[in-house]
């Protein structure tokens, strides 16, 4: 089970779930392994410009960082079998986890003057 409230992303790939938790030793060996920082991977995958190289290189090394055995090759072949865009969409939301700590995500979505729903800003007016 998942959870989202540690920044926990799920996906299933060739039968299996793999459950990514971003942890700074996890995101530190990570980008030692992909050589750049996860902040600009997740912009390269948001912009589709991720090579299948470096999708099968970030994916393994989130993979085995959460320690999950499978090697590079088959998690590639697993990967071409079932589509890649499944894969992007869970190392996207992981980088997000990443950037805004799990749960936090839904309040750096809310705009400055929108309070989220459900709350009533509380003002001069209210008190």
């Amino acid at each position: 089970m998942t959870n989202t409230a540690r920044g926990e992303v799920a996906f299933e790939l060739g039968g299996e779930t793999y459950v990514l938790r971003p942890s700074f030793g996890a995101v530190a060996e990570i980008e030692d392994a992909i050589g750049t920082n996860l902040f600009e991977m997740g912009r390269k995958l948001e912009r589709a410009e991720i090579t299948a190289r470096e999708l099968v290189k970030f994916a393994h090394a989130c993979v085995a960082q959460s320690g999950y055995t499978v090697a590079e090759a088959e998690l590639a072949e697993r990967i071409v079998a079932q589509g890649a865009f499944n894969v992007v969409a869970a190392l996207v939301k992981f980088c997000q986890s990443y950037a805004f700590g799990g749960h936090e995500k839904k309040k750096a979505e809310t705009a400055p003057d929108q309070e989220p729903s459900g709350t009533a800003a509380t003002t001069s007016e209210n008190t």
